[in-house]
């Protein structure tokens, strides 16, 4: 991308001044997407960055320049003043029809002709903003200097909505499916697969409770002891 204040190319050759009328007085960030067949840039909006593209405009040195080359490929060894002709084409078309020449600096000023129109310079902070987005018509300015009111309000109505959700989830109990004085489990520990909650595992059906009650006295006792606390019991 390239920052564009003003173009304005002088060159000469052989004595012959091919400057443009004067400079092209637009600014946006674009980019060149010409190639040896035509002209083509793409525009960008400073603030949200749409592109806006020009048309493709054919380099008429170029449809010259191909046509000889088909002529040279097909008869050039045996009329040699093609291959001449092709050659010089291609030397007459890359030094009027190039990426320095005054055919690319008037295609240039069509290109920005054509979309300035799509754009607007804001005088309250020098960008050059698209028309469709990023421009307050009722104030004159873009809309990071003077934004929508619409656009305003929708946010202001926004972040009060979203502070009131969350000023309601709070008086909301979201406990009351959960046993939260029963030690947490992630995993099962019969099988090792992920819990989510509950007290059996949905993969193997182990309880997820370690401890059970002496089949004697019905005193809890841990999973996995041998005899019974309370009363001796073996388990």
């Amino acid at each position: 991308m390239s920052r564009l204040l003003c173009t304005t190319n002088a060159l000469s050759s052989k004595g012959t001044d091919r400057a443009m009328a004067g400079p092209v007085a637009f600014t946006s960030y674009y980019s060149d997407e010409s190639n040896d067949d035509g002209f083509q840039w793409k525009f960008s909006c400073d603030r949200c960055r749409t592109e806006y593209r020009s048309s493709y405009q054919q380099n008429v040195f170029s449809r010259g320049r191909g046509a000889l080359r088909v002529l040279r490929d097909l008869f050039g060894d045996r009329i040699g003043v093609l291959d001449k002709a092709s050659s010089a084409a291609e030397n007459y078309s890359h030094t009027w029809g190039g990426s320095a020449s005054r055919t690319k600096d008037k295609a240039f000023a069509g290109a920005v002709e054509e979309v300035e129109q799509d754009f607007r310079l804001c005088g309250g902070c020098g960008s050059w903003v698209c028309a469709r987005i990023c421009w307050n018509e009722q104030v004159g300015q873009c809309t990071h200097c003077s934004p929508m009111v619409a656009h305003q309000i929708a946010h202001a109505q926004a972040d009060a909505r979203g502070e009131q959700i969350r000023d309601a989830a709070r008086n909301v109990d979201w406990t009351k499916q959960y046993d939260v004085a029963a030690p947490a489990r992630v995993a099962c520990p019969t099988c090792g697969a992920n819990t989510n909650g509950g007290r059996f595992c949905s993969t193997c059906g182990a309880s997820f409770d370690l401890r059970s009650d002496c089949s004697a006295c019905g005193h809890a006792v841990e999973a996995g002891v041998a005899f019974c606390s309370n009363c001796g019991r073996p388990q």
